[in-house]
């Protein structure tokens, strides 16, 4: 997009706070007036007072300049205050509206794009938008507006003089337009290096307990390092660029400020300039050459901003690859009869993971669905929930197709444990109520209850209110998952799903979850993702999945008891088992 488009894409966020916009503007296009008054206020001085003598009127000319200089100062507050409301709301209205995309589209939808370089966008580049949105506008008016002014006051002094000025302003349009575009490139490689070292900390940083236990400190460092050289490198080339554009601009001022005082001093020798006009101009060609070098300087503030601006657009550009039909109806009165029919899927740009699976559950049935590692069986999670779509077939809960139904319908028809129960930093209640906002104590007790929570609560200060730090980092792995569990159970929803739950947990804390999960069996339809065998022989029914593919079904006792590819993975822990008998 051009720098026209991006704006006319962003101004809906301008024109939400436009009553303040306008309000500063007028501000801004305000204040050149004061500061003419203020340079002609000095001139008379000089002219009347200085030079004429006349210093009955110093006190009227000293009370004038302060009653002036205060209608600045106020300006200037008001305009900078004004100005940073705007600018906040805008960005606040934009980042709400990002972080609400970014958390609309399904997992898969933005790439390769890690946590790092999304806050990066959330956060420096959204900052630098305001120079396209707002702040960028708002200098351009004012510095037009103050050149305008000052045009017209130096043309009252002196013709020649300001003929003289205007010789430089062709110089900073001729700089402004030829270094500006390698502004916006450079700036856009610069922010693409720095998401780099920010993506790789914000990595590194959330796994330090295995770079210690590796000790890997001084590789992590290095490696940090170079991200750095190559971030500062892409920086210091916008710099230079920036850089070479303030010379020329600051070359072609000073020799516009010599040419006004070798033609003034000639002026007055012959007469045809008083003093006082003289030191006017002189306190004005600073005040014109400011905004000129400001306008000079805008399309490299705005391809700045523009960069970013892109950058930011890209994302909300970002469609989500799990789209909802136009005036789809809800799922209503789930029974939670979940079917896989013919199911094919790839993740983006990947191999096929799922190779025409099909399997149905019955209301109330608990289904284990096992195989080896990377055989498709957390993907089946996923597209029960319609995280993604399947790229052939379909997947039903009670017989609708999910893809016809809203999304949110069905969020509420599932509930999911994960393997890794993540925790929000909050109380224990906070996590158990996610998603269920409004639920009072008394359920969130009872659901703290039936998963066992409460048995670790004893003695612990605060009870359900007890703090859990940030990914429950106070909590251990085992009771984590325990309140992963009652926070599925708080949904209440038909069909529930455990994801690989008991993997990480002891085997204390696994009894405690499958005694807690039997209770509902015949409630809900429960569909477990396990390894473990334990996990397995409270089913009533094993669907074995191999290479994404459906290879063997049947009740647990008879696929266990007979040669079939389930008893071979789980051979090992057969025999343990016959040891322990």
């Amino acid at each position: 997009m051009n720098i026209f488009e991006l704006v006319t894409r962003y101004f809906p966020y301008l024109y939400a706070v436009r009553k303040r916009a306008i309000l500063t503007g007028a501000l801004v296009l305000t204040e050149p007036l004061v500061a003419v008054a203020l340079i002609w206020l000095g001139k008379e001085l000089t002219d009347q007072v200085l030079v004429g003598r006349k210093v009955d009127l110093l006190p009227i000319f000293a009370a004038a300049f302060i009653g002036v200089s205060g209608l600045k100062v106020g300006l200037d507050y008001a305009t900078t205050r004004l100005e940073a409301s705007v600018v906040e709301s805008i960005f606040q209205a934009i980042r709400i509206d990002l972080y609400r995309h970014l958390l609309r589209v399904s997992p898969g939808s933005l790439g390769k794009r890690s946590v790092g370089d999304l806050l990066a966008h959330l956060s420096d580049d959204v900052e630098r938008m305001e120079l396209l949105v707002f702040t960028g506008i708002i200098a351009v008016v004012s510095d037009l507006a103050t050149v305008v002014f000052f045009v017209i006051f130096l043309s009252v002094l002196s013709w020649k003089l300001t003929l003289c000025a205007l010789l430089v302003l062709p110089i900073l349009v001729f700089a402004s337009l030829r270094l500006s575009p390698r502004v916006r490139r450079a700036a856009r490689i610069g922010r693409h290096r720095a998401t780099a070292w920010m993506s790789l900390s914000e990595e590194r940083l959330g796994a330090a307990a295995i770079i210690h236990s590796f000790g890997a400190q001084e590789t992590e460092v290095r490696l940090f390092s170079a991200r750095l050289d190559v971030a500062r490198a892409a920086e210091l080339r916008t710099v230079r660029i920036q850089a070479w554009l303030s010379v020329v601009i600051e070359t072609a001022v000073a020799v516009g400020g010599l040419l006004v005082f070798t033609l003034g001093a000639y002026e007055i020798l012959y007469g045809n300039l008083t003093l006082g006009t003289l030191v006017a101009f002189a306190g004005s060609i600073g005040s014109l050459y400011d905004p000129a070098r400001g306008l000079a300087k805008a399309s490299g503030r705005f391809q700045r901003g523009a960069a970013a601006a892109q950058r930011v657009g890209d994302l909300f550009d970002t469609p989500s690859l799990v789209v909802e039909r136009p005036s789809a109806p809800p799922l209503v009165n789930v029974k939670g009869a979940l079917e896989f029919r013919d199911v094919h899927f790839a993740y983006q740009r990947g191999t096929e993971v799922i190779k025409g699976i099909s399997l149905k559950t019955e209301p109330g049935e608990m289904l284990a669905v096992v195989g080896p590692s990377g055989s498709g069986k957390s993907t089946l999670v996923q597209l029960a929930q319609r995280l993604y779509d399947p790229s052939e077939g379909a997947v039903l809960l009670d017989g609708q197709d999910l893809r016809e139904v809203t999304t949110e319908s069905v969020r509420r028809a599932v509930a999911v444990v994960f393997q890794e129960a993540f925790l929000f930093r909050g109380t224990i209640a906070d996590n158990i109520r996610y998603g269920e906002p409004d639920a009072p104590e008394e359920r969130v007790s009872a659901m703290g209850r039936a998963a066992y929570v409460d048995s670790f609560l004893a003695g612990r200060p605060g009870g359900y209110n007890a703090p859990v730090g940030s990914r429950g980092a106070w909590l251990s792995a085992g009771q984590r998952q325990r309140v992963g569990l009652a926070r599925a159970l708080m949904r209440d929803a038909p069909l529930l799903i455990l994801d690989e739950a008991t993997a990480s947990v002891d085997t204390e804390t696994e009894e405690l979850i499958q005694d807690a999960v039997e209770r509902f069996a015949g409630r809900q339809t429960i569909l477990v993702i396990a390894h473990r065998l334990s996990s397995i022989q409270r089913a009533d029914r094993v669907v074995v999945v191999d290479q994404g593919r459906v290879v063997e079904t049947g009740s647990p006792t008879f696929l266990l008891q007979t040669a079939s590819r389930c008893r071979d993975l789980f051979a090992a822990q057969l025999i343990g088992e016959k040891a322990v008998a």
